[in-house]
C-alpha cells in the first residue's frame, strides 16, 4: 500500500509495506468473531511449513493451503483456530513447545484423532454414508499417495487419472452351480460413486486412478485390476485364514458396501435379485 504526501519543500512519498499474509492475516481478526470474522479473511494461499533444518527445504517442506476454500467449508474461525487467531506454528513448533502442549506442528496437522487437524477434519468428511463404501476399509491418517495433494508445487499440473478400459457390465459366472450368471452393472456403480464423490475435497484426493481402489483393494492406482479369483480361490484355504474364498469375498464386498452406504435394495438375503435361478 502506498500513501503520498505533499509539502512546501517538495513531494514526499511514504511507502507503507503491508504485513505478510500468513500469521499477520490471522492476527487482525479477534478471537470469537465467528461468521463475522470469517468474512474479513482475504483469498490467500499459505505456504512454507518448516519440517526442521532450514525452512522451506526438502520435498515436504511446504504445504499449500487455500484459506478461502476452507473458509467456505467451516462454520467459523474457531473450527480450526481453537486457541487463538495466531498461526498454527506460533504454539505448535517443529520441535514442540509448552504453549502447544508439546504437540509438534506435524502432529497438529496430521493427527487423524484431532478434529482441528487437517487430516482429522478430512477424516470426519469420509465418515459420511456416501463415502463409507470405500472408506470403511481405509485406515485413518495420511497415506504415501496422499502427501502430494498438499505438499506440492502450486504450478505443477494436477495428476490425471490414467485412461483404462472398464466393462459396462461384468458377467460373474464362476460360482454358478445353483444360480445363473450374475450380471454386475459396473458402469452404474462407477457413476454412482463418482456422483457421491463430487466436491473439492474428494476430487483432490481421488486423482490419479486411486478411485478404483475402493473395490479393487490391493491393486495399485492406475493398474488394470486382475479378476477377483486371481487372489481368492473358489474354496476357503485353511493355510490362509485371513483371505476369504471367492464366494465369501464377493458377498462381503457387495453386502458390506451396501450396508455402509445405507443401500437397502436389493436385500442381502434376496439372492435372485442378483442371480437368476437355474431352471
Amino acid at each position: 500500500m502506498v500513501k503520498c504526501f505533499s509539502s512546501p519543500k517538495g513531494r514526499v512519498r511514504l511507502i507503507t509495506l503491508a504485513l505478510g499474509l500468513g500469521a499477520a492475516a490471522f492476527a487482525i481478526v479477534a478471537p470469537g468473531g465467528g461468521q463475522e470474522a470469517k468474512a474479513q479473511q482475504p483469498t490467500m494461499v499459505i505456504s512454507g511449513t518448516s519440517l526442521g533444518g532450514k525452512a522451506g527445504t526438502g520435498p515436504l517442506s511446504k504445504a499449500m493451503f487455500n484459506h478461502q476454500e476452507h473458509e467456505n467449508a467451516v462454520g467459523n474461525c474457531e473450527t480450526c483456530h481453537h486457541a487463538s487467531m495466531d498461526g498454527c506454528s506460533t504454539c505448535h513448533t517443529t520441535a514442540g513447545s509448552p504453549e502447544g502442549n508439546d504437540i509438534q506442528l506435524s502432529q497438529a496437522m496430521h493427527d487423524p484423532r484431532a478434529p482441528m487437524s487437517c487430516v482429522g477434519c478430512h477424516q470426519k468428511e469420509t465418515a459420511k454414508a456416501q463415502c463409507q463404501g470405500c472408506h470403511r476399509k481405509i485406515a485413518p491418517g495420511p497415506s504415501n499417495s496422499s502427501c502430494a495433494v498438499c505438499h506440492k508445487d502450486p504450478k505443477a499440473p494436477s495428476a490425471q487419472a490414467p485412461a483404462m478400459q472398464a466393462p459396462d457390465v461384468a458377467d460373474i459366472g464362476s460360482l454358478s452351480a445353483k444360480y445363473g450368471v450374475c450380471s454386475f452393472n459396473h458402469a452404474s456403480h462407477v457413476e454412482m460413486l463418482k456422483d457421491a464423490a463430487k466436491g473439492a475435497l474428494p476430487q483432490a484426493f481421488h486423482a490419479g486412478g486411486v478411485f478404483c481402489q475402493g473395490c479393487h483393494h490391493h491393486t495399485p492406482a492406475g493398474v488394470t485390476p486382475p479378476k477377483c479369483g486371481t487372489c481368492h480361490s473358489k474354496s476357503f484355504q485353511d493355510q490362509d485364514p485371513k483371505r476369504p474364498g471367492l464366494e465369501a469375498a464377493f458377498h462381503i464386498q457387495c453386502n458390506q458396501c451396501h450396508k455402509a452406504m445405507g443401500v437397502t435394495s436389493p436385500a442381502p438375503t434376496d439372492c435372485q435379485a442378483c442371480h437368476a435361478a437355474k431352471k
